[in-house]
């Protein structure tokens, strides 16, 4: 009998375990997501408007909640995909492109996304001319619907960096039944696009907060949170306290060398860093700055090394030109400096001295760009006042105002992220015949030569050789000045958060972003950074199956506890 007893435990014991390991199974399987996911930040949302946004924070939103005919894969700035594209062709002439959308693709407002959406959006962004508009308007010249699903692009002339044009948000469809569906360009609120991407935005609140849900007609998968709130903060150290306090699962944008410092420094908190592409410069709007002597003057007096000494820590690198190192292209145009006796030249020709100054107001934008915007616009003010040849009044307005007063400031500081990587686009934006935005007006027909053959010249030692010659004559005429590259990519975030990933484009993807138990294994994802949490799942069988194995181990259970009840009876 005791024997009996023994086989009879020892089956218990197995069928527990089995029971046991199944459930453990089936915890493991994959699940609907049950996380929100805070992101803070101290950048702005200026408008979501497609045809007009072209700011870092602005985009990298609509990045979330819409699709592009031409993307760049994750990880790449190489290639170009086309996520909503079945296929696309072009001619010989390189002139007509046929893009064969993919069907049954849905706004997430549920309406239909065909070739004559994606027309109307590219004909609008065309037509009001908006900020990033140059980049259709430039190279397009006619947009036809064949079919639903078969979009003719027809440029006005062969055009090498067409398709990457293309991964800038100015090309990327929202919903012509939607809020944008206007002759005029909205930042409004009020005014949120519908979109094709992972999410769509159910609550705006301008500089305060933006809530981000899954779009249930996504074509994709579907993100890994359920919700994104972004909380919008008015400084990098207000961003830092509530990163430190949980308020926040992960600090996007934008820190300053000293809150990068902490956070490195505070073993509870996660970061991450990657190269940048993003420079930093001065513009002269020529139209009011037409003496050119006085530009090459102050571009004499700037000492780069000091500014990314004192003000970054050593953090970035002074900059050259305007093309920076990446591209095997890029010269190093404008000279070191500061050199004092060109200062006292140009000034000279002009008829300056220490005893006839020259005033001048230097704008900047106080929190766009960080916590250190106003020690580099004091800094530079120092610099030019220390040559004894300038008078210089500091301005400042916040981004929106900012961006409004382009083009009529003389003396102000920018940042640049590529709209696609190529060199053409850190020199046409600025200086070419469709760059007026930028707010230098500057006109150069031998510049629109140069800039003509690095977008349309089929040879690569002519595309080179013009972009080598377009810096130079930046350096000679000086539209603008070179500073220093940006600091690197840097993000902050929770230790149970997993999915952060870096990208050499510099969109943050929502979509991948999830809670994690803390201590789940790490893979290193980024250059010279803390580990990345990532998570991986496993499929080693059907639910079905697993689920069917829980129910027969159960009854299994049922059955042999029967019988002990019945024997003890």
């Amino acid at each position: 009998m005791k024997h009996k007893k023994v086989q009879m435990l020892s089956l218990v014991t197995l069928v527990v375990f089995t029971l046991s390991l199944a459930i453990s199974r089936v915890s493991a399987m994959p699940v609907q997501a049950t996380d929100t996911i805070v992101i803070g930040t101290s950048d702005k949302v200026t408008k979501l408007d497609p045809a007009d946004a072209y700011d870092y924070f602005s985009s990298n939103v609509l990045v979330q909640i819409t699709h592009g005919l031409m993307e760049m894969p994750v990880g790449s700035t190489d290639a170009v995909k086309g996520p909503i594209v079945s296929w696309n062709n072009v001619s010989a002439d390189a002139t007509v492109y046929f893009f064969n959308l993919k069907s049954d693709i849905l706004f997430s407002d549920g309406s239909a996304f065909n070739a004559t959406a994606m027309k109307w959006n590219l004909d609008r962004a065309m037509a009001l001319n908006g900020d990033p508009g140059f980049l259709l308007s430039d190279v397009i010249s006619t947009n036809e619907v064949i079919n639903n699903t078969l979009l003719k692009i027809t440029l006005s002339s062969p055009d090498a960096t067409f398709l990457q044009r293309l991964t800038y948000t100015v090309a990327w469809p929202v919903s012509p039944n939607g809020p944008l569906a206007v002759d005029t360009i909205s930042g409004d609120p009020d005014h949120i696009p519908i979109g094709l991407g992972p999410y769509k935005i159910t609550t705006w609140t301008k500089d305060t907060e933006m809530i981000l849900e899954p779009n249930t007609n996504y074509f994709g998968d579907a993100p890994k949170n359920v919700k994104v709130i972004l909380k919008f903060y008015s400084t990098a150290s207000t961003l830092l306290v509530a990163l430190e306090s949980g308020e926040v699962d992960v600090a996007h944008r934008i820190f300053g060398p000293n809150e990068i410092d902490v956070i490195k420094d505070n073993p509870a908190v996660k970061w991450a860093t990657k190269d940048t592409a993003g420079i930093r410069y001065l513009l002269f709007n020529v139209e009011a700055e037409t003496d050119v002597n006085v530009r090459r003057a102050v571009a004499a007096a700037i000492d780069r090394l000091e500014l990314s000494t004192v003000v970054f820590n050593n953090l970035n690198e002074p900059l050259h030109s305007m093309v920076p190192s990446i591209f095997s292209s890029s010269t190093d145009s404008f000279d070191a400096g500061p050199q004092q006796s060109w200062v006292e030249g140009n000034m000279s020709l002009s008829g300056y001295s220490t005893s006839n100054k020259y005033e001048m107001d230097l704008w900047y934008t106080p929190s766009h760009y960080g916590s250190t915007e106003a020690d580099v616009a004091q800094l530079i003010q120092a610099q030019l006042v220390g040559t004894d040849y300038f008078d210089v009044t500091l301005e400042a307005a916040e981004w929106s105002t900012y961006l409004d007063q382009l083009g009529t400031m003389n003396l102000f500081l920018l940042g640049w992220w590529f709209d696609y990587p190529d060199p053409s686009n850190y020199v046409d934006p600025f200086v070419g015949a469709g760059a007026f935005s930028m707010g230098t007006n500057y006109s150069s027909a031998t510049m629109d030569g140069y800039i003509d053959t690095m977008l349309t010249d089929p040879d690569s030692a002519d595309r080179a050789a013009a972009t080598v010659n377009a810096q130079n004559l930046m350096a000679t005429d000086v539209p603008c000045v070179p500073l220093f590259t940006m600091l690197k990519q840097f993000i902050a975030y929770q230790p149970d958060v997993s999915g952060v990933v870096l990208e050499p484009s510099e969109n943050l993807h929502y979509n991948s972003i999830e809670l994690v138990e803390v201590g789940t294994t790490t893979t290193d994802d980024t250059t010279g950074s803390e580990p990345v949490t990532t998570t991986t799942e496993e499929d080693d069988g059907a639910p079905g199956f697993e689920l069917a194995t829980v129910l027969m181990t159960m009854v299994v259970m049922g059955t042999l506890v029967a019988g002990l009840k019945r024997k003890r009876r």
